[in-house]
């Protein structure tokens, strides 16, 4: 019998370390209404479940880690929460490290939410606990998202979908038990149940024609700006949207329910963060999806953070990504795309 790869090491060491993140995920939703989220510098939300999701997973990637380490680009990090001065915040992350990895000090279990710091050269682990906090925040779909990255590439990939059902299911379960998807670089990508047991292989075949199912963002501004994406994608093909927050999308389009995700930049010069695409555009272009940014390049995970030298993400069907990137071609070059990250 052969021995298994490291990268297939490192897929169920992921897929080991995000497990136990769904039903914790669920258990934090109710705690919600009593302990609001904290607004970040960019107005965006961040609650206590995303802390202490980071500390689930950090903690499991530890104990798979021969020498502990786990060299980590993370979203969180346990001196913002200090800083917020939201007690009751930090109370519940405490509480929820402690139920779900044993007792420690308070300031070990907030120490729990980071990793190690990157060396030079060295494979590294992105997370993002709660991808779409918004969406999480309102009984929608949520991921918890984590990814190894080595050199431009992304090796491994899981993403946990606690409201998410198997195949064919766009429902919303907030009860769950919720869905895992993941891949490794060359390996196939593939659903498990919520216990991590391979239910199937993803394998997207090359798109007919019909209507392109689009899975975008939702929209929730008040006074919304009128999309300059969207007539050009409707001049490919008829469409038909499903909305959601979170890397659910690719997902959906690894499982063939869903044909598009694209992510433009809001304003010229915005870069991706690494975390919010790596898990998911691995998971599908392993399922056959083409993954590149917006101008049909390659995605280049090599620089820290962001996706520095990448404008946008577009994850396709195979035999729809052709006409897309002709389609946004014009944008693509603007880069400032008002109304257009989808």
């Amino acid at each position: 019998m052969s021995q298994p790869s490291p990268t297939t090491e490192s897929l169920r060491r992921a897929v080991d370390a995000v497990r136990p993140a769904l039903p914790l995920a669920r258990l934090l939703g109710d705690t919600l209404a009593s302990v609001p989220p904290i607004e970040k510098g960019d107005g965006s939300p961040v609650t206590a479940a995303d802390y202490a999701l980071q500390a689930v997973v950090v903690a499991g990637l530890r104990a798979g880690a021969p020498d502990g380490r786990v060299a980590l680009i993370g979203e969180e990090h346990a001196d913002a929460l200090a800083s917020a001065r939201r007690p009751d915040v930090e109370r519940v992350v405490v509480d929820a490290v402690r139920a779900a990895l044993g007792w420690r000090s308070r300031a070990d279990a907030l120490r729990a939410i980071d990793g190690d710091e990157p060396r030079d050269g060295e494979p590294r682990w992105t997370i993002d606990p709660i991808d779409g906090t918004k969406g999480f925040l309102l009984g929608a779909q949520c991921s918890v998202c984590l990814a190894l990255l080595r050199g431009p590439h992304v090796e491994v990939g899981v993403l946990g979908c606690p409201r998410m059902g198997p195949a064919g299911d766009l429902s919303v379960h907030v009860g769950g038990p919720g869905v895992l998807y993941a891949a490794a670089r060359g390996a196939g990508a593939f659903e498990l149940d919520a216990a991590g047991e391979v239910r199937r292989r993803m394998r997207l075949s090359p798109r007919g024609a019909g209507a392109v199912r689009w899975a975008r963002s939702m929209n929730r501004s008040a006074s919304p700006v009128p999309s300059r994406l969207e007539p050009r994608l409707a001049a490919v093909a008829a469409l038909e949207e499903s909305r959601m927050d979170s890397q659910c999308k690719y997902a959906l389009v690894a499982r063939g329910d869903a044909d598009l995700v694209v992510r433009l930049p809001r304003s010229r010069g915005h870069r991706e963060s690494v975390w919010d695409h790596a898990s998911g555009v691995l998971i599908a272009a392993e399922a056959g999806a083409v993954v590149t940014d917006a101008a049909g390049a390659p995605l280049d995970f090599s620089h820290g953070p962001s996706l520095a030298v990448n404008a946008g993400v577009v994850c396709a069907a195979p035999g729809l990504d052709g006409r897309v990137l002709s389609a946004i071609a014009e944008l693509a070059r603007g880069e400032a795309v008002p109304g257009a990250a989808g």
